[in-house]
């Protein structure tokens, strides 16, 4: 009996091990939203610099300006999210995947809005 032991443990190193180097060699998986993030950000960050020198306005004001101003960019990554979450799930779950997909690009906006405040901050 300890003899299978040792060989179950190599075993169970070998395939933990091929799998991971699998995963390794494999190409990444393209996110098909990122352009559409890309655009988004680029509407934000546009937005929220010129408020770099504008002292009235802190800079967490200066990331919500910014984010008001680039609202239809930032539905229009939401969308693209959504659409892909919906196509990698099952159809039964198309309500579920719409909620994950808003979720996501929800904390990406909330990243945005940090990094916002950050480089707005920065900037002074």
């Amino acid at each position: 009996m300890s003899r299978v032991l040792p060989f179950n443990r190599l075993t169970t190193v070998l395939v933990a091990a091929g799998a991971l180097l699998a995963g390794c060699a494999s190409s990444p998986r393209q996110d098909p939203t990122e352009p559409a993030y890309q655009r988004y950000w680029q509407c934000a960050y546009g937005a929220a610099m010129p408020y770099a020198e504008d002292y009235s306005v802190s800079p967490r004001a200066a990331a919500m300006r910014a984010q008001a101003a680039c609202n239809a960019s930032y539905r229009a990554y939401r969308d693209a999210r959504i659409r892909y979450v919906r196509s990698v799930v099952p159809s039964q779950d198309r309500a579920m995947a719409t909620t994950l997909g808003t979720q996501a690009a929800l904390a990406r906006r909330k990243a945005v809005t940090q990094r916002l405040s950050e480089l707005v901050a920065g900037a002074r």
